[in-house]
């Protein structure tokens, strides 16, 4: 049995008819209500939440991009540093 939620509506369902409500808009949850399977269809979003995702998207991907290069930098920062290391331990075992 699958457990399946839309709205506040929470059912038990056979496996095999699992498929049918995910395309009505059901979401498959857990024993704790923790959503395994979102629906596949049956779910309107309204165009002012819908802009607000793209929006959020937008600036994740934005963020996201400056963060890579944050890494990118700090690695090779923190290899020039390890070789700066390598380089003063040498010297002090002379």
């Amino acid at each position: 049995m699958a457990k399946i939620k839309k709205g506040n509506r929470i059912l038990n369902v056979d496996q095999g008819r699992l498929k049918s409500y995910l395309s009505q808009g059901y979401d498959q949850i857990d024993e704790s209500g923790k959503v395994i399977t979102r629906a596949t269809g049956g779910k309107t979003v309204a165009v002012g939440e819908y802009n607000r995702s793209l929006d959020e998207v937008v600036a994740l991907k934005e963020e996201n991009e400056k963060l890579k290069k944050e890494v990118a930098k700090l690695k090779k920062e923190a290899a020039t540093v390890k070789k700066e290391d390598k380089k003063d331990a040498k010297e002090e075992a002379k």
